[in-house]
């Protein structure tokens, strides 16, 4: 897992010193992220699992190439189900069992700090205001909006679900935790919760992916009719702006 808090104060300062030299356009925002380790996260009734429980590892790997200042590019996610893992249940009466492919290209921002449908650099969920807090407090290295479409089996099985992607510092603790969002003395995440910080890991990174849709189930929870909910636990900065760090794969 990569830590990158350092990537947030030499981001501004590379947009500082292009601002000062007198550089009108954008230069450009390049980012190209790889995740593996791949989880899914609960299922319908409850999306978030924050105690870890429906927590199950997949087969899978993520690829994210974007530039943050046009608000464009692609997130591919390529996921198989296994034995263990049993079907992806994303509604009531719905399952994904097989090769599942998640394709992201259209970036949309509904809010200011969306900036535009693709941020750097910010905090998120939890107590923020940016973001429902259906996670603590975390800090986003790199954040996107919009709509998505899944494929199953290499046939499009939903077209135009909103989406949301975030590489952020690690929430959710590994395997040897029960995969738990919760703070070193034990206290489990809840959105209840009065103080939603003290929940992360900076030394740590992972790559967030949901899929929704726009209709509502009030026996879900989300409390919409599909859900589907990936996290990354070990992701790899390829290529960062101008003045970030990079961490190559090996």
């Amino acid at each position: 897992m990569k830590g990158l808090w350092y990537l947030a104060a030499a981001g501004l300062l590379a947009v500082g010193i292009l601002t000062l030299v007198g550089f009108d356009e954008p230069s450009g925002r390049d980012w190209t992220l790889k995740a593996q380790n791949a989880l899914i996260i609960g299922g319908y009734g409850d999306n978030f699992a924050y105690s870890g429980e429906n927590v199950r590892p997949l087969i899978g790997t993520a690829v994210l190439r974007v530039d943050s200042a046009f608000d464009a590019g692609e997130l591919v996610a390529t996921l198989r189900t296994t034995p263990e893992s049993g079907p992806i249940r994303i509604g009531k009466d719905v399952y994904l069992e097989g090769e599942v492919q998640i394709v992201m290209r259209d970036f949309t921002a509904e809010a200011p700090f969306m900036e535009g449908g693709i941020a750097e650099f910010l905090w998120i969920h939890g107590d923020t205001g940016q973001g429902a807090p259906v996670m603590p407090r975390q800090f986003a290295f790199l954040a996107g909006w919009g709509t998505l479409d899944i494929y199953l089996d290499g046939e499009l099985r939903y077209e135009g679900l909103d989406g949301h992607f975030m590489y952020t510092e690690q929430a959710r603790r590994g395997p040897e935790a029960g995969y738990a969002v919760a703070r070193d003395d034990g206290t489990v995440y809840s959105p209840m919760l009065p103080d939603k910080t003290r929940f992360t890991v900076p030394a740590g990174g992972e790559l967030h992916i949901v899929a929704h849709s726009a209709d509502s189930d009030p026996e879900n929870f989300p409390p919409n009719s599909l859900w589907l909910h990936l996290n990354f636990a070990d992701v790899f900065v390829q290529q960062a702006p101008v003045g970030t760090v990079s961490t190559i794969a090996p």
